[in-house]
């Protein structure tokens, strides 16, 4: 009777074990956690924005012994930045890698890294945004329900016309050049003589063929991947913004999440953003390379103007925004990151 009962219960518990693997969402599968992980830039896999998410993804999941699965959501498949930004502030989008323009709607002090011209070069961009201005600026997304996590290379933007050389400000008089729906932006571009014309960026290859604008303003890699170099003669060696990109994570979720997978997941997206940015600075030499080779006409920029223009018209402007109704506030910050060293 004992060896009977021992084998009736060897067999109940083997075809609990087959049924357990064999069910589609087992008890192994509905303990993974799956994020989604969205950015509106492009589906190339060797721009450096590709790389760089596609080895957040791997450092993840290895780390994480597979309990954590990341989808990657290229080319706006969840919406534009704006959108996205949204989502992972109300947790339907667990992470996201988004670019500064919309992000000054959210928290006013991010509006720093749009001011034209506040950082020299990328060297300067990395002492501001790894220091302490930088941590102060991440710590104030989580009053809106983000983590932010880290922040990469979007680059530096230049400005692209099909009408002439931008070799001064004086050249961009009257130009229509298409803006990201960043107030700073387009209040500096009016301001350096152009016209701005806020516009979403899945509409602006359109835009430019069909003459609805003159031009716009991109890092190097994106005049590459949309292909601008086929509706675009001009390519002005501006430097004007630069074009920091941030991973983010739903504050909602994060919380949800122990530590041992928050600190994976904060560490990955920290070398992950290094990963961009070591990548971004050659595909940039090679990428004003090829579109040299594709046509277009590259030329260097007498900055001096700008400079004085975004110093004396754009900066003080927005003192009182930047330090949150305090102005003399806003200008230490802008202070500070024009004097760091």
């Amino acid at each position: 009777m004992t060896r009977k009962l021992v084998a009736a219960v060897s067999i109940l518990a083997l075809v609990a074990g087959i049924a357990l693997f064999m069910a589609p969402e087992s008890a192994w599968a509905a303990k993974q956690i799956v994020v989604k992980f969205a950015h509106n830039g492009n589906t190339i896999p060797e721009d450096p924005q590709n790389i760089a998410c596609s080895a957040f993804k791997k450092m993840v999941e290895e780390r994480s012994g597979g309990a954590i699965r990341v989808d990657i959501y290229p080319a706006a498949q969840l919406g534009d930045a704006r959108t996205i930004v949204e989502g992972v502030q109300m947790g339907t989008i667990e992470m996201a890698d988004i670019e500064n323009g919309p992000l000054g709607r959210f928290v006013p002090e991010a509006m720093l890294w749009d001011l034209p011209f506040i950082f020299r070069d990328i060297d300067h961009a990395h002492k501001v945004l790894d220091g302490d201005i930088g941590q102060f600026v991440q710590k104030k997304f989580t009053d809106v329900g983000i983590r932010h996590l880290a922040y990469n290379d979007g680059g530096f933007r230049y400005f692209t016309n099909n009408v002439r050389p931008v070799k001064s400000m004086a050249d961009l008089k009257n130009l229509k050049i298409r803006v990201m729906e960043s107030k700073v932006m387009i209040d500096t571009i009016n301001a350096f003589g152009a016209s701005a014309v806020p516009m979403a960026f899945g509409e602006l290859y359109t835009a430019l063929q069909q003459g609805v604008v003159d031009g716009q303003e991109n890092p190097m890699n994106l005049i590459y991947s949309q292909r601008f170099y086929e509706v675009q003669k001009f390519l002005s060696l501006s430097g004007h913004f630069y074009y920091p990109r941030q991973y983010f994570a739903s504050e909602s979720w994060w919380k949800t999440l122990s530590k041992e997978h928050q600190d994976i997941i904060a560490r990955a997206a920290k070398e992950a953003c290094d990963i961009q940015r070591t990548e971004l600075a050659k595909y940039e030499i090679e990428m004003r390379k090829v579109l040299k080779e594709k046509g277009m006409e590259i030329n260097e920029v007498d900055k001096t103007e700008f400079l004085k223009t975004a110093q004396e018209n754009i900066y003080p402007a927005y003192y009182e925004t930047l330090g949150s109704g305090n102005a003399d506030y806003g200008k230490e910050l802008v202070e500070r990151v024009v004097n760091t060293k």
